[in-house]
């Protein structure tokens, strides 16, 4: 009888720190999970499950080619960045190719493109250099250790989803906003994100639609006020 209650103690014991690691991974949404893998689409006007799940990776995206090419952070690996490429994405981080970007009041494209409106010069922000915004090892954040990688990053674009980590487990909340990129080459592009993972519920998988180049009518263009 001793035997058959120290057996259940134990049992007790193993199902118990099972539970307590199933909650962690809760907490901590899929932070340390392994990538399920997810097939990328991409249409003539949309990306959808760009995997961004790697915090040591950049996805370089080109729009005018409807291409991804993720490269790994790391001055070694500089030589892989692609000649051509519009935004890159890091985890939600965004960073544009020499570019500025500016948040509409609108949740449609198609909203926007009806409308034809160009902000001012003035409001499109530029990417800013960051020393602790891009993060590139977690592994550490138990004990408040986190490792950055410096980095140009735009604050409007990486606006796109608001990780709110005050709270176990994070809330994540999509603007839904419409994005404008002015390019390095004065054109333009309407982009709106979509989703943020894939259909398991894994974080890092994102879908946006988008619309380049635009034109827009003289007759609303406010660059020069």
């Amino acid at each position: 009888m001793k035997r058959s209650s120290n057996a259940i103690f134990k049992y007790t014991i193993i199902l118990g720190a099972a539970m307590s690691l199933s909650a962690c991974n809760g907490l901590f949404e899929n932070i340390y999970d392994a990538p399920i893998e997810t097939e990328m689409e991409i249409k003539e006007n949309s990306f959808s499950q760009v995997k961004t799940v790697e915090y040591t990776e950049w996805a370089y995206i080109d729009l005018s080619n409807r291409k991804v090419t993720t490269v790994p952070i790391g001055e070694e690996y500089e030589s892989q960045i692609p000649e051509e490429w519009d935004f890159a994405i890091h985890r939600y981080d965004i960073k544009t190719n020499g570019g500025a970007a500016f948040q509409t009041s609108y949740t449609s494209i198609d909203d926007f493109l009806a409308a034809r409106k160009l902000p001012a010069d003035k409001d499109f922000l530029e990417d800013e250099w960051t020393t602790d915004k891009i993060a590139i090892d977690m592994s550490g954040m138990m004990d408040g250790k986190i490792v950055y990688t410096e980095s140009y990053r735009n604050a409007v674009l990486s606006g796109w989803l608001d990780v709110n980590t005050s709270t176990m487990p994070p809330v994540y909340t999509m603007s839904n906003q419409v994005f404008l990129i002015r390019m390095k080459d004065n054109t333009y592009a309407a982009i709106r994100f979509t989703n943020y993972m894939n259909a398991r519920g894994i974080k890092g998988y994102i879908d946006f639609d988008f619309s380049y180049p635009l034109d827009f009518d003289d007759n609303n263009n406010e660059t020069n006020n």
